[in-house]
């Protein structure tokens, strides 16, 4: 009888142990299903990273205002810069004129101050939306995602 009580402690134990292993085995599956999930999402996201939101913030920064700004007077200042020297040289072919050059009108005195401003501005010159996007970087992939596919807005831009 005693030897009986012994084997049945004993069996328990074992089945005991077996539920405990087999509970074990139950949450080492569901954390490599999860962890599978999150390597494959970690996948994704370099993937489309690599891809698309590139793309996507070259879009924002091409369509910023602060970019349109500062090419836009940067160029302007390289015309005026140009035309003032077509004005030099003409003026100096028809030089029996008893006007001087900057007389002529269109001509800029300040145009080569300028056009220094406007590269100084454009070296460095600060794209607003990028902090936006930088704002982006706690939120989950598909939020990232669907952000990215609605049309750029004036509010993008706004801080």
């Amino acid at each position: 009888m005693e030897l009986e009580r012994a084997r049945d402690r004993a069996i328990e134990s074992h089945r005991a142990t077996i539920d405990e292993a087999k509970g074990m085995l139950t949450h080492c599956d569901d954390e490599m299903v999860e962890l599978y999930a999150q390597v494959s999402e970690l996948m994704l996201t370099k993937q489309w990273l690599l891809t698309d939101e590139i793309a996507w913030v070259v879009k924002l920064v091409h369509q910023s205002p602060e970019l349109e700004k500062v090419v836009a007077d940067l160029v302007n200042c390289v015309n005026v810069v140009g035309v003032n020297g077509g004005i030099k040289q003409g003026f100096q072919a028809a030089k029996g004129s008893a006007r001087s050059f900057e007389e002529v009108s269109g001509y800029d005195e300040g145009a080569k101050d300028a056009l220094n401003a406007a590269i100084k501005a454009f070296d460095d010159f600060h794209i607003s939306v990028l902090g936006k996007v930088a704002d982006l970087v706690d939120k989950p992939l598909s939020v990232i995602k669907q952000r990215s596919e609605l049309p750029i807005v004036k509010e993008d831009f706004e801080t």
